[in-house]
């Protein structure tokens, strides 16, 4: 493989593309609207649940429950939506 097997991103700290250890081509992780979306969402439920708990200065269950099942729900909705895409698809390297 050449020492070519994993190359990492710094930022995202995840293997973008990578040579198949079948056919030995390069290939690329692909990522969906959809997660890009849910990750946004993500983001904004946790300035908005720090708001709230700012807010209210008590209470916090409630605001952790009502975080962590819309979360669930948004993952959930994504996994079921990208259960039978592929993940992996062709690299070309420039």
């Amino acid at each position: 493989m050449g020492g070519r097997f994993v190359h990492w991103s710094k930022i995202a700290n995840v293997d973008r593309s990578r040579n198949c250890p079948i056919c030995g081509g390069n290939i690329e992780y692909r990522m969906y609207p959809e997660e890009v979306a849910a990750r946004i969402l993500t983001i904004v439920a946790v300035i908005a649940a720090a708001y709230w708990a700012n807010e209210r200065r008590g209470g916090y269950l409630a605001i952790l429950v009502t975080f962590a099942l819309t979360l669930a729900a948004v993952y959930l909705v994504v996994s079921l939506l990208l259960k039978n895409r592929q993940r992996f698809r062709k690299n070309v390297i420039k």
